[in-house]
Order: C-alpha cells, then structure tokens, then sequence
C-alpha cells in the first residue's frame, strides 16, 4: 500500500487512513509515484499491450513507465507485436512499421522523439529490436528478451 507520494503504508495503518475522495490530480500523482517505485525496484522492463485511451494518469502508464526505465537506463524491451501503447512506442523511436489503428498522437509521444534503439539499452541489435517490436510470437519474443538479458549481465 501506498501514500499518495508513493511512500509505503504498512497494512495495519492503511485501516485507519480515513477514505477521501480521488480526483483526476490525486490518480495522476500517485500513479506517477508507484511507477517511479516500481522502476526504483526493479532492473529492467519488458514493455507489452497498453491503452492509449482511458487511462488515469498523466499519459499512458506504459509509456510512462517506459520513460522511467529508459530515465534509469535500465533495459526495455519494446514487445510491440500485440498493439496497444507498446507498439505506438516502437513506432515512434522508428523500429516497427505504422499498422491498422496507429495513431501520431497521443500523451506523452513527444518525449520519445530523438530516442532512438540504442537508448533501450537492452543487449539487442537494432535488427533484433525491430524484431521485438513487431513479432505477434510469443516465444520469438520471450527468446529475444532472454537474449538482450544475457547479453546486459554480461
């Protein structure tokens, strides 16, 4: 559980944190926080799916998530082949091909103009995350992410 700033909240305390309504502002700021602690405790991204429409924060939380990882260079791994906010990423650093229902705008595109692959950091060549980002196989995917995985340790 966790305080609006993204700061913990242990269980016991959480029973008598009084119920307050929650705006639009207060699901922004502490989505934000969670996904900042989530990147803090973690050491890589595989980037999969996503809406681009209806979501509560201040952009997609893919996308967002994604620009913590790439902000901690941590690998990411753009699995763009499923659609959804993963493949408008992909699309917009220029590794996987417009398709049905690419759109160019959206919340937060604009951060990903001037990355490019290699700011993925992810032990793959430009030729495999072109790959990633616009296989619909899933064991094609998982074998290339274990791939930049092992390359990374390395």
């Amino acid at each position: 559980l966790l305080a609006l700033d993204g700061s913990p909240i242990p269980c016991k305390e959480h029973r008598t944190v009084p119920p307050s309504a929650v705006d639009n502002r207060k699901w922004c700021i502490g989505l934000t926080a969670m996904r900042k602690l989530m990147c803090d405790q973690t050491d890589a991204r595989v980037v999969l799916g996503g809406k681009l429409d209806g979501y509560k924060g201040a952009m997609p939380g893919v996308a967002e998530e994604t620009l913590f990882g790439l902000a901690a260079k941590q690998p990411v791994f753009l699995v763009g082949g499923f659609g959804g906010c993963a493949r408008a990423i992909a699309e917009a650093l220029g590794l996987a091909d417009r398709w049905a229902g690419s759109r160019d705008t959206w919340d937060g595109r604009q951060q990903f103009q001037g990355r490019t692959a290699a700011d993925l950091n992810n032990g793959l060549t430009l030729d495999e995350n072109r790959q990633l980002a616009s296989t619909p196989h899933v064991d094609q995917a998982i074998t290339l992410v274990m791939t930049g995985l092992r390359r990374v340790r390395r």
